[in-house]
C-alpha cells in the first residue's frame, strides 16, 4: 500500500469535518489524490461545500465505492482527544473513526490499488450525510452515476462487522398536521367539538399504520411535536402536530401521507366534518428519504457474499437497517446499494472506535469483490 490503513485513518480523524464544515477534509483529499496523479472532480453543493468524484477504468457500467465526508459533533464524555486517533490494542479511538473515516480509508486505498479491466471504478465522497443528504441528492441529480450498477458503502454494519451486509433500509418522513375548529367560548364546551379530544383519537387511529415483520423491519409513526393552547376564556382553536414515521418497503413516504390523510378524513366524518384538517410533508430543502431493499438473488449481493466468506471464513449475515442514510437516496434511484463496514462501537457517541484488523479484512473483501466483477463478461453486466 502507498500509505498504511492506520496512518490514513489517523490523518482523516485529525481533520475536523463536523457537519457542515467539510472544507478542510476536501482540501486534504484533493492534495492527496493529486500527489497520486489523479484529478478529482469537484461538485459544488453550496458555498464551501462540495462532493468529490474520482474514476478509473473504462466501460459503460460503473461500480462505486462510497463515503460521506461529515461527522457529527463531539459529545460529552470523551476520554481521549476526538481529533487524534488513539490506538489501544486493536481499537482506534477518534471522532468518525467508525462512522465513517475508517471505511473511507478502506475505499481510498482500494481505489488506488485496484485497476479494473471491464468497468469504471468510481470513488465518491459526499457532504451533508449527517444532516439532510444535500450532497447525495446533488449527486443523483447530476448525471455522474447514471450508469452505476452497484454502490458499496463502507458505513458501519452496526451489529455484525465485516460479516454483515446491509441489503435495505427503512424510509423516513415527517408530516405536519394542522387541525382547526371554530372559536368557542369556554361556557359552550362540548366534547364532540374539543379539538384535542379529536387529535387524541386521531393519534390512536394512526397506530393502525404500525407493523413489524422482523426485529429491524419496523414501521411506526409517532407525534414528535404537539402545539395547542387556549387564550383567555376560549377553547383551543388549533392544534399542530409533527408526525415522525419509519416506513418499510414497498410503502413510500407519499403512500404514508395518503394513509394519514385517509385516517383523518374518516375520523372527521364521525365528527360530522366539524374540523378542518391540513396534512402535508414538513418543508425542508431535500426530499425525505425513501426505503429500499434489494433482492437476495441480486448478482452483486451474491458476489459480495462470496468475497466475505472467502476472506473471513464465516457465514454472511444479510440484514435490513432500521435507520436512514445517503444510501436511501441511491437505493431509491434503482441502484444496487450494499453496505459492509468494519467492526467498532459508539457511533455518534463518546469514545468511538474502529477495529484496525477489521479494516484490513474489509480492504481484502472489497478487492476480492472487485476482482470477481472483473471476471464477469460484459454481457453479464
Amino acid at each position: 500500500m502507498l500509505i498504511s490503513l492506520k496512518k490514513l485513518v489517523s490523518n482523516l480523524v485529525a481533520i475536523n469535518s463536523v457537519f457542515p464544515n467539510e472544507k478542510i477534509l476536501v482540501g486534504y483529499l484533493s492534495s492527496f489524490f493529486k500527489t497520486k496523479k489523479y484529478k478529482p472532480i469537484f461538485q459544488t453543493v453550496e458555498k464551501n461545500r462540495c462532493n468529490i468524484i474520482l474514476e478509473k477504468g473504462k466501460g459503460n457500467q460503473s461500480i462505486i465505492l462510497y463515503s460521506h465526508l461529515d461527522t457529527v459533533d463531539v459529545t460529552d464524555g470523551w476520554r481521549t482527544n476526538p481529533f487524534k486517533l488513539t490506538v489501544r490494542g486493536d481499537r482506534g479511538y477518534g471522532l468518525g473513526s467508525w462512522d465513517m473515516k475508517g471505511g473511507m480509508a478502506v475505499n481510498i486505498l482500494t481505489f488506488l490499488n485496484f485497476f479494473p479491466k471491464n468497468y469504471k471504478l468510481k470513488l465518491i465522497f459526499c457532504v451533508d450525510e449527517e444532516n439532510i443528504s444535500k450532497g447525495a441528492y446533488q449527486l443523483v441529480n447530476s448525471g455522474f452515476i447514471e450508469n452505476a450498477e452497484c454502490l458499496i458503502s463502507t458505513e458501519p454494519a452496526f451489529k455484525y462487522g465485516t460479516r454483515g451486509i446491509v441489503t435495505g433500509r427503512i424510509g423516513r418522513a415527517v408530516y405536519n398536521v394542522e387541525v382547526t375548529t371554530p372559536s368557542k367560548h369556554f361556557a359552550f364546551y362540548n366534547a364532540r367539538n374539543d379539538v384535542n379530544l379529536f387529535v387524541g383519537e386521531f393519534l390512536r387511529q394512526l397506530k393502525k399504520l404500525n407493523k413489524q415483520t422482523s426485529k429491524e423491519k419496523k414501521q411506526f409513526i409517532f407525534a414528535r411535536k404537539i402545539i395547542s393552547q387556549s387564550i383567555g376564556m376560549s377553547l383551543p382553536q388549533t392544534t399542530i402536530l409533527e408526525l415522525d414515521s419509519s416506513i418499510v418497503p414497498p410503502l413510500t413516504s407519499y403512500d404514508m401521507l395518503n394513509r394519514i390523510k385517509n385516517i383523518g378524513l374518516r375520523l372527521n366524518n364521525k365528527f360530522s366534518d366539524y374540523f378542518k384538517i391540513k396534512i402535508d410533508f414538513v418543508k425542508r430543502k431535500t426530499p425525505f428519504l425513501e426505503s429500499y431493499e434489494i433482492n437476495k438473488n441480486n448478482l452483486y449481493f451474491k458476489l459480495l457474499k462470496q468475497s466475505v466468506v472467502q476472506v473471513i471464513n464465516r457465514n454472511v449475515q444479510p440484514y435490513f437497517r432500521s435507520s436512514v442514510a445517503d444510501e436511501n437516496v441511491f437505493g431509491a434511484k434503482g441502484i444496487t446499494v450494499l453496505g459492509i463496514g468494519p467492526k467498532g462501537r459508539n457511533a455518534h457517541g463518546p469514545d468511538e472506535w474502529v477495529s484496525i484488523s477489521s479494516l484490513e479484512k474489509l480492504y481484502q473483501i472489497l478487492n476480492n469483490f472487485l476482482t470477481r466483477i472483473d471476471k464477469i463478461s460484459d454481457s453479464s453486466l
